[in-house]
């Protein structure tokens, strides 16, 4: 489930509270305004165990994220 903040939540009716599909939202946000900016996002593993590890090849729609020593490194697959 999928959740936007601030006037974006209040809009689309998927906030904190009321959350919604991914296909629901972008619904949602097919508009025709400005495309939507993701300026952060998180990654969760559990409450269970503690979880030391990296995140490597993360992927935002059509772009991947290599994380590597001397920088990040994007990618657009298919």
């Amino acid at each position: 489930m999928w959740y936007l903040t601030g006037s974006a939540g209040t809009a689309t009716g998927c906030n904190l509270t009321t959350p919604c599909t991914f296909e629901h939202l972008k619904t949602e946000l097919n508009d025709g305004g400005a495309q939507p900016t993701i300026y952060t996002a998180a990654v969760g593993k559990g409450r269970d165990y503690m979880w030391i590890g990296a995140v490597d090849g993360l992927r935002i729609n059509r772009t991947v994220y290599d994380f590597e020593a001397d920088g990040v490194r994007t990618r657009r697959v298919g």
